[in-house]
């Protein structure tokens, strides 16, 4: 793996000295989630997005763009609006999206990771279906021109939430996307145990999300603090396959805490200390 951090699990601290201190540390790559406080696509220009995307080289970071922002589209509404909406307002979000795909190009960037989004209220199953694979379709032309990768991430409580729903969309359209595993969050759906999830799922997996959990708890924690198997997962995770993909932590609600969690936590890894 590409050991790295999402910037969202750094909030607070100036970038310009974060990125150094991650390739200080042994880090690899780097998660940008563009948000309001880092890289807010109302106002960077696309030459501050290149300078960002080539200081991430010269540092040795592999860049994955992250579209995880809370509020960032709807400052009232989490998440909101998604692809999934059966009104006009999806557009919205397909519009972040393939702005997304196009920042990737200017910050060097192979993958781009995103969720399904809530099922919204007035949508159907069907309909969401339907819409979801419209703007995948949407999407992914743009991504292939650009040599870009469509992560989908299954997130707990979201329309696609685990690993079985992720599974049916791409069975059903095996062309458009691949997985970005969280491996928290396995233990919160509690389909399988993540390690088992890194094998089932390995040649799929473009992406991914490092962080602990409590079983059937929607927490990200540092490591050591949940109920995360380590040495078992740190096998699995060993796979040749898995060399060059980048697996990032995301601990957005430990940003307080970046610079006391950040230089241990691949110890956790059975892997010398960042």
């Amino acid at each position: 793996m590409l050991l790295g951090f999402n910037s969202n699990s750094f909030v607070g601290q100036p970038w310009q000295e974060v990125l150094p201190k991650l390739a200080g540390w042994g880090y690899q790559a780097v998660g940008l989630t563009p948000d309001q406080g880092f890289l807010d696509p109302r106002y960077i220009r696309p030459d501050e997005l290149r300078q960002v995307g080539k200081i991430c080289q010269q540092l040795g970071l592999k860049v994955v763009v992250e579209t995880g922002a809370r509020f960032l589209l709807d400052e009232e509404r989490k998440h909101r609006p998604n692809l999934l909406e059966p009104d006009a307002s999806h557009q919205i979000r397909l519009k972040f999206m393939r702005h997304m795909v196009e920042w990737c190009d200017l910050l060097g960037a192979e993958v781009l990771s995103f969720w399904s989004g809530v099922l919204p209220e007035g949508q159907t199953e069907e309909g969401a279906e339907l819409q979801f694979f419209r703007c995948m379709e949407n999407l992914a032309g743009l991504a292939k021109r650009y040599g870009v990768t469509l992560a989908l991430e299954p997130e707990p409580g979201h329309w696609v939430e685990n690993l079985d729903d992720w599974a049916r969309l791409q069975k059903l359209r095996p062309n458009l996307f691949e997985l970005c595993l969280d491996i928290g969050h396995v233990l919160v759906t509690q389909e399988c145990q993540p390690e088992e999830a890194v094998q089932d799922y390995l040649p799929h997996i473009v992406n991914l999300h490092l962080d602990d959990m409590n079983r059937g708890v929607h927490r990200h924690l540092p490591p050591g603090e949940g109920e995360m198997d380590w040495p078992k997962l740190a096998k699995a995770l060993s796979h040749p396959d898995l060399a060059e993909v980048p697996a990032c932590w995301e601990l957005s609600r430990d940003s307080a805490r970046f610079l006391e969690i950040a230089p241990r936590a691949n110890e956790y890894l059975n892997l010398n200390a960042p």
